[in-house]
């Protein structure tokens, strides 16, 4: 039995079309076929840092359902799925925990679960942050976090999600799409496009924050403090002292490690399929490609 998958052969290489051999799901274990797969920052980092080829990327994605192992009843042939992990056809572990049934289109949901994965790790394990309610709002808390970059895919789910928290958000954007950014809520946004003195004046009158959260490299410019970004940057190294840079790999560590197993669950069980639902989270738009557009 055969399957198509999209592989990059050499670093830096396109994507190349080919038919492989079909996985066949075994005890515990199901087939899905992909149906949008989503190209995120990590599948470039991961296309960089690799040595090892080929590679197949498109880490997060929406499936169907194929087949099933012996052993599951969680899922059927034919139903929808939203996944972390690669291949057209591929095999899945409900175990693993990254399987969930999709609640909008194939696309929609592929840009969806590993970036909003990144935003519950790093405000909640991380930052602190409780989480908010399913459905509706918190009451407000009083307290203020900083995001940077209120459109990014990241950034923007990390100001709905405060927000519905019951925390006050400040959130930059430029001119021309603060409409957007101001359906996720924020109390306060900053036209970034302004000299870098101005915006550092305007960050510093509206605080202080519980957090300030940067999907961006740029350090805040105040002594004795700590920011948490998504990943490490060319300029760290001229961070000036008494600041200090946080990272990691935030939707890895709420995936794969059992000390986060509640919040997890909840995430996959409880807030992803409701989020889509009432309207408040909604993936950035981004480019289509078709590489079988007949199929």
């Amino acid at each position: 039995m055969s399957n198509k998958a999209g592989w990059i052969k050499n670093p830096w290489g396109t994507i190349q079309v080919e038919t492989v051999e079909k996985w066949v799901p075994s005890r515990g274990e199901l087939l899905v076929r992909v149906e949008a797969a989503s190209f995120n920052p990590i599948d470039a980092k991961i296309q960089r840092y690799r040595s090892q080829y080929p590679i197949i990327l498109g880490f997060t994605s929406a499936r169907t359902v194929v087949s099933t192992g012996p052993g599951i009843n969680s899922v059927q042939p034919g139903e929808r799925v939203v996944v972390a992990r690669w291949g057209q056809q591929a095999g899945e572990d409900p175990r693993f925990g990254a399987l969930q049934r999709a609640e909008t289109t194939f696309a929609d949901s592929a840009g969806l679960i590993a970036n909003l994965a990144t935003v519950i790790s790093a405000l909640t394990i991380y930052m602190g942050l409780p989480k908010p309610p399913v459905a509706g709002t918190k009451p407000p808390t009083g307290k203020k976090i900083l995001v940077y970059g209120g459109l990014s895919a990241v950034g923007g789910f990390a100001v709905q999600y405060a927000t519905d928290a019951g925390y006050g958000v400040l959130t930059t954007s430029s001119a021309a799409n603060r409409s957007m950014v101001e359906k996720r809520n924020p109390t306060h946004i900053i036209d970034h496009s302004r000299p870098d003195e101005d915006v550092i004046r305007e960050i510093r009158e509206n605080g202080p924050y519980e957090g300030i959260f940067l999907k961006q490299s740029a350090p805040p410019q105040q002594p004795d403090a700590w920011f948490f970004s998504t990943s490490p940057s060319p300029g760290d190294e001229a961070i000036p002292l008494g600041i200090e840079k946080l990272w990691a790999g935030y939707s890895e560590i709420l995936v794969s490690q059992a000390a986060h197993r509640e919040l997890r669950t909840w995430y996959m069980n409880a807030y992803l399929p409701a989020a889509p639902k009432k309207g408040t989270i909604w993936p950035i738009r981004g480019r289509k490609v078709f590489i079988n557009p007949k199929e």
